[in-house]
Order: structure tokens, then sequence, then C-alpha cells
């Protein structure tokens, strides 16, 4: 073969080599993906990480920049990685059985993993009124409020010289329970009916009068006996507004 056949030859291989090539380079692109002022255009394998590790945002560098240390290790190891965040799932147990009905949420549990939505009717807790105790304010009295208050007028027999408002109250009653059903409070101190039982035939509660009765029980005095007939009065001491008797009805001073 001559010198000048081996140069053809030479040369057709050449470009057959050539052509080759650039069917292979035609494949992908040669283009930046982006300016250098647009920075790598990716995540970092760190804030990956840290995204799902603690929610920290996921963000993308705007700008090219220089490394900040030599080449090294400067991430976590691919084994970390899975182990951290397989660490943080195996602690979420929830289920759609435990989420309110139409609540999406996310599963890490193994057969339910991904977005799901709860199923669970939840029962709303009660919790109950407070009971609140009315605030009674004393009233200043008169003839005509106590005359509305379908009460009986008349002295209180204390020492004050005051005249007050008087209701009977019901057998086994304590003054203090007869005036709050009148939204009233017992007067304190040691009112009483006179010797002759004044206030207790005037409001018609008796028809006669009475202090022998052994100075036993004077807290609960003046009060009528059974039927009406008597009202007793106190001999010593002084009246308390919750004292009662099973059998004999107070009669009570309120305001």
């Amino acid at each position: 073969m001559d010198e000048e056949m081996k140069k053809l030859i030479t040369i057709a291989l050449g470009v057959m080599l050539m052509v080759g090539l650039s069917s292979v380079v035609i494949a992908g692109s040669l283009d930046s993906p982006g300016a250098p002022s647009a920075g790598s255009g990716m995540y970092t394998l760190q804030n990956l990480y840290d995204y799902l590790t603690s929610g920290a945002a996921l963000t993308v560098k705007t700008g090219f920049q220089e490394p900040a240390s030599p080449p090294g290790s400067t991430m976590k190891t691919t084994r970390e990685i899975g182990d951290d965040i397989k660490a943080l799932y195996d602690q979420c147990l929830v289920s759609a059985a435990d989420v309110k009905s139409g609540v999406t949420f996310f599963c890490t549990q193994p057969g339910s993993w991904g977005v799901r939505t709860g199923i669970a009717q939840l029962v709303p807790t009660l919790t109950p009124t407070p009971t609140m105790t009315p605030t009674i304010t004393p009233t200043v009295w008169g003839s005509a409020a106590c005359a509305a208050k379908s009460g009986y007028w008349g002295p209180v027999n204390d020492g004050s010289g005051d005249s007050g408002c008087w209701f009977l109250a019901q057998a086994d009653e304590g003054c203090d329970t007869a005036c709050q059903g009148h939204s009233l409070q017992c007067r304190s101190g040691a009112w009483d009916d006179d010797s002759v039982c004044t206030i207790g035939i005037g409001a018609g509660y008796c028809t006669t009068c009475s202090t022998s009765h052994g100075g036993i029980g004077e807290g609960d005095r003046p009060q009528v006996e059974p039927g009406g007939g008597q009202c007793q009065v106190r001999v010593t001491g002084t009246q308390v507004c919750s004292s009662h008797e099973v059998i004999r009805r107070r009669y009570c001073v309120c305001q």
C-alpha cells in the first residue's frame, strides 16, 4: 500500500470517529442550569437534614460562594441521616383512629405511611358551670317595704329602739333560711318579742304568750308552739339566726 493510500484511510477513520462522538454529545445539554449569580439552584444535604429533623426552612443560595473551608468531611453520613430521622419518626404513634375526622396529618406508622385523614369522632368534654351564690344586700326597711314582702312591721326589742320586718319561719327552719326565702338576711343581734308577745299576737302567729320554758333552747326564740296557740319568748341569752326546732316555728327579723 503506497503512502498516499495510507493517508486517505487515516483521514476517513478520523472523520468517522468525530461523527460518532458528536452523536453522544448531542444527547445532553452542556448549558449551565443558571448564571453563577443564581447559585447552585439546589438544596444542600445539611439543609435537607435540618428540614427533616427540625423543620428548618428549605433555602437555595442566591449567589455563588467560595468554600468556607478546605475540602473535607462537612456533613453527616447517610447512615447518620437515616438513623436520626428514623428515631424521630419512631416517636410518632398517631394513627387515623387518634385524629379528629376530616383532619389531615402525616402518618409514620408501617403500612400507613404518608398523608392520611383522621376518622375519630371526638366527644367534647363539658365543663360544668360553677354555681354562684347570690349576694344579698341588706335593705333599709320601712313599713311599706315590709308590707310589700308580706312581713309584719314592729319593734325588734333589742335595746336599739329600731323596728323591723318580721316573718314566720317553717317548722325546723332557722331564721337565716327563712329570710333567704324572701331574698333577705337575718338581722344579727339580740332581737326578741316582748314579754307579752306583742309581735306574735299582733301578727296573728299565736293567741297567748309564755316565758315559762325553763330557759332551754333560748337561741331559737321567739317561736310558736305547734298549732299556733302559744308564742314563747326568751328569758336569757340571745337569738342565733341558724338555730331551729323540729316541731316549733320561729318568727324572725329579716332585712
